[in-house]
């Protein structure tokens, strides 16, 4: 299957910008998320009676180890897969990376839909708008899917994923599109403490108002954040391109060593005894696995390095010489040879002299 050895060949070039992804992800997680929610968690749990802490912090630290585990557990596998020789089957770590985010996408829309109602109070000063923290403290370790070189499908499935969840699933599941849009209209007329002082009641004003807070404060930063996603995915799609440009490329120079190698073999058969043309062969091959890469690009040379001095160096180490029972040597001159072959065409001479030695062998 050529799609699967893309794949597999795509895994292991990857490898290094993989794991580095992952390791970004877990980071962004552990400081972004677990010492933010372990600290608010901390500060309840003392200061239990304050009024002001009143978000229920021990779900986003579950959240939060959740979310840890899911990245920890998909490096473990990642890294487990890469180092294993004996396990082909490289592409299972795009998969995995692609499961990682994906069930990172289930953790984020359950922590939204938990914390929903406390990220949307604009009372008092706290205008802690929820696409806010979904942007900086949610989504963040989406931006490690740049290290990663996933294939464009499984890039645009996650980013689908994150639009589908956070984008809209949780706003409609819990009517955000219309308690943003009551908020608005509070605090464009004046009612909310960031805005002390009322706007003319002039009801186009209070509705030119409304519409023009819901692009600032709604419709923009979701936009900011479906751009670079689409960047994302357009930029995996051109890179997936050139990732199988270059595989067709090495596939094509790969089946043409394989050629010129079994022709090379073919012309040592033919010019020298069996025994021999396979010592030479084994010597080439091993000489092949001690070089460099450098040393593997001519492959082409191989032929007049072995006819000349390599061939020399295997004679001069083994002696190739075996014995033979019941040999008969025949010593020929065919008269009038040198006058035919003057008058006669090239092909004409050599189907003579090969029509005469099948005689002699028969």
């Amino acid at each position: 299957n050529l799609e699967a050895r893309f794949l597999d060949d795509l895994a292991r070039v990857s490898q290094p910008r993989t794991i580095l992804g992952l390791t970004m992800a877990l980071l962004m997680v552990v400081v972004g998320r677990l010492m933010q929610d372990g600290i608010l968690y901390v500060i309840q749990k003392r200061f239990g009676e304050d009024d002001s802490l009143d978000w229920d912090y021990e779900y986003c630290f579950i959240t939060s180890a959740l979310a840890i585990l899911v990245f920890g557990l998909g490096l473990t596998a990642t890294l487990v897969i890469m180092k294993c020789e004996s396990f082909k089957q490289k592409r299972a770590a795009l998969v995995i990376v692609t499961v990682s985010f994906l069930l990172y996408t289930v953790i984020v829309g359950v922590d939204v839909s938990i914390n929903v109602e406390e990220w949307n109070s604009y009372e008092d000063n706290n205008e802690i708008y929820w696409w806010q923290l979904m942007s900086f403290y949610e989504l963040m370790p989406y931006a490690c899917l740049f290290f990663q070189n996933l294939p464009g499908h499984q890039t645009a499935g996650i980013m689908f994923a994150v639009g589908l969840i956070v984008y809209v699933i949780i706003p409609v599941g819990n009517d955000i599109f219309g308690e943003v849009k009551r908020v608005l209209e509070r605090r464009c007329r004046g009612e909310l403490v960031l805005y002390n002082i009322p706007l003319d009641s002039n009801p186009e004003d209070e509705q030119l108002c409304v519409a023009l807070m819901e692009w600032t404060e709604w419709i923009w930063p979701p936009l900011i954040v479906g751009l670079a996603g689409v960047a994302l995915v357009v930029v995996s799609f051109i890179i997936e391109r050139a990732n199988r440009r270059a595989f067709f490329t090495k596939c094509c120079l790969d089946a043409l060593n394989r050629k010129q190698r079994k022709d090379q073999e073919d012309l040592l058969y033919s010019i020298f005894p069996k025994d021999v043309a396979c010592q030479l062969i084994q010597k080439q091959s091993s000489q092949k696995k001690e070089g460099t890469a450098k040393d593997e690009l001519k492959i082409s040379q191989s032929l007049d390095i072995l006819l000349s001095s390599s061939s020399t160096a295997l004679f001069r180490q083994k002696t190739v010489a075996q014995m033979h029972q019941n040999v008969t040597i025949l010593f020929t001159d065919t008269v009038g040879f040198t006058a035919m072959s003057q008058t006669c065409l090239p092909y004409e001479v050599m189907h003579f002299l090969h029509n005469l030695f099948l005689g002699f062998d028969s």
